[in-house]
């Protein structure tokens, strides 16, 4: 429950951002997302922080052999077994 003490501290660390909330919490002893979640409720303003940027999707063994035997003209079937590392020296050796 908050007190009207630890409401206006709260409201006078406005924009709150993850660091803010953590430092008012732990003055306030209370834990950092009640906090987040009171500012929220006080129609505070919150800034998230950005999500991270998603990584891209690595090349597949199956995309590697595709391109090998396009070059190299011939039916490499089952060498999607191949560690990946193999394939891809493979094609730097090749390129």
């Amino acid at each position: 429950m908050y007190t009207k003490e630890m409401e206006a501290k709260v409201t006078a660390a406005a924009p709150l951002n993850l660091e803010i909330a953590k430092a008012v919490g732990a003055e306030i002893g209370m834990s950092y997302r009640s906090v987040i979640a009171k500012a929220k409720s006080l129609g505070l303003e919150y800034v998230a922080k950005p999500a991270p940027a998603r990584k891209e999707k690595p090349e597949t063994k199956a995309e590697i052999v595709a391109e090998l035997a396009g070059v190299l003209e011939l039916s490499l079937e089952g060498l999607e077994k191949a560690p990946r590392a193999t394939l891809k020296a493979l094609r730097a050796r090749l390129a």
